[in-house]
């Protein structure tokens, strides 16, 4: 791995980010570090516009130590953008200037539409979507684009954000009938200037601290158990139904709800409109969290280039590369041990034993991709770290189904051991589920043996099937000792897990 690392701030509306990611040699960003302030810059703009001198030495105090969290770390090179509320202000000169004479670092100001691509980039290439509204409220603006086909078809900024819209809008706490009118027609009078909004009938996925409070408001009602914001899904109904609690409330009691930061109580209410206003004007089937947004949108621009693309060909395998790159994985073992496994489920399918399912040659993969990651942390107890990590690391273009289904595969011992690992899982799985997480997991159990030197010793395997069961035909250029020794446990579990008989046959070629 590269030690080369990239920041970038994001000087909003609302707050001001930091991420800073470490470049990996295939093009990779890790994400190492990503810090917030909120500074609520829209706030210091009076009627005409003008910055406070207040929310200029605010902001040039939050960048400047932000400036020093990159310089500890070592960061090379540090990409600043601002949008919104810089855009408004007359003397955003003077803040800019500023700014650069305390740190260094240049802001760039992104247009609305610059902000909406760069949106569009983070979502397309992160969740696997192939049509859809992006909509991404910030502080002082709301992106919005369509795209079909992972392209973007169309893009616009509405110039309403969470904290511009409380202030123009909000009068009482909790606010009146009189007040959330005046918030729809706001709304709705920017959205009926885009006639390609309207009824798209199309997931909606959501960017910015709004869409990611009402997804932990609604994990937390119901208990969800994996600790992921990213790719979770909603009905429209019920974000509806999340801002019809939040809005009867004054802030103080608003501020208690489970899964909202109080330093967002006060501005949730204009920000969950300016949501459930969009889901319904474009008819949305669905609300989709992205945790992905503008700044990691500069991130992939960067990306893209290097890897000469529009578009990232295949999310998933870019980030099982990335968390390669992280963990510094053997590449060569993961890939064949997933060759191997991926040949053992192609057989099974083609003689019926497994039903051919698209979603478990996914999960298999994965697992085999990612077999070895618990071993990073720990030889002893390996299989429970690679179902914990396979819960955490980002993995992209995935649901949370599958990712639970792949941690269970890479998890796996025995039948036994698996089902009291998913207890706390069961609203992912169907009944069926155990059965098939054991055979993949026996699958992948095998495969791994059969290259635990690490050497890819083992060229080829095909299952032939005989009266009572199969014969497992390995083509090998080296005598196998350790490789058999090793298999013979997993031919055991075979045998149990698919109740039919194996037997291994070895044939050495030069």
């Amino acid at each position: 791995m590269t030690d080369e690392l990239n920041a970038v701030m994001d000087l909003g509306s609302n707050s001001v980010r930091l991420v800073i990611y470490q470049q990996g040699p295939h093009g990779t960003q890790q994400e190492l570090d990503n810090l917030k302030q909120t500074v609520r810059l829209s706030s210091h703009l009076d009627s005409h516009n003008m910055l406070s001198e207040k929310g200029i030495q605010r902001t040039v105090r939050i960048i400047s130590q932000f400036k020093q969290l990159c310089d500890a770390y070592g960061v090379t090179r540090i990409v600043g953008v601002a949008t919104q509320a810089v855009r408004m202000a007359v003397n955003r000169d003077t803040l800019l200037q500023r700014i650069t004479e305390h740190t260094g670092i240049e802001f760039r100001v992104v247009s609305g539409q610059e902000e909406a691509h760069y949106g569009y980039l983070a979502v397309v290439n992160s969740i696997p979507f192939e049509q859809g509204v992006t909509i991404d409220i910030g502080g002082g603006s709301t992106e919005i684009t369509y795209f079909q086909d992972r392209k973007l078809v169309y893009s616009t900024s509405i110039p309403y954000g969470a904290v511009s819209l409380t202030r123009e809008a909000i009068h009482s706490d909790p606010p009146t009938a009189k007040d959330l009118k005046a918030l729809e027609k706001a709304i709705l009078s920017q959205l009926e200037q885009h006639s390609w909004l309207k009824d798209l009938n199309c997931p909606v996925i959501g960017m910015g601290g709004t869409a990611r409070s009402v997804g932990r408001i609604h994990q937390r009602q119901r208990d969800y158990p994996l600790n992921i914001l990213h790719g979770y899904a909603m009905r429209p109904a019920e974000v509806t139904a999340i801002l019809d609690m939040v809005r009867s409330l004054p802030v103080e009691k608003r501020s208690e709800t489970n899964g909202l930061s109080g330093d967002r109580a006060d501005i949730i209410i204009a920000g969950m409109t300016i949501l459930d206003q969009v889901l319904k004007h474009v008819d949305g089937t669905e609300f989709v969290i992205s945790n992905k947004g503008l700044r990691d949108g500069v991130l992939m621009e960067q990306v893209l280039q290097t890897l000469n693309q529009t578009e990232l060909p295949d999310m998933l395998m870019y980030s099982i590369q990335n968390i390669h790159d992280h963990f510094r994985l053997n590449d060569n073992h993961a890939f064949h041990v997933w060759k191997l496994a991926e040949q053992l489920l192609f057989d099974l399918m083609e003689y019926r034993v497994i039903t051919d399912n698209y979603e478990a040659s996914r999960c298999l993969q994965v697992a085999a991709l990612l077999h070895d990651i618990g071993r990073t942390i720990s030889i002893y107890n390996a299989r429970n770290h690679n179902f914990y990590l396979l819960l955490q690391v980002p993995l992209l273009g995935i649901t949370h189904r599958e990712r639970v289904l792949a941690a269970a595969i890479a998890a796996f011992k025995t039948t036994k051991q698996i089902t009291a690992v998913l207890a706390d899982y069961q609203e992912f799985l169907t009944e069926e589920d155990v059965l098939l997480i054991s055979q993949l997991g026996t699958v992948l159990g095998l495969a791994r043996m059969l290259d635990r030197t690490e050497s890819k010793v083992v060229k080829d395997i095909h299952l032939v099937p005989k009266t009572k069961g199969f014969v497992l035909r390995v083509k090998a250029d080296k005598p196998l000792h350790l490789e058999l020794e090793l298999a013979s446990d997993w031919l055991k579990k075979w045998r149990k897990t698919f109740q039919s008989d194996i037997r291994l046959e070895v044939e050495q070629i030069d």
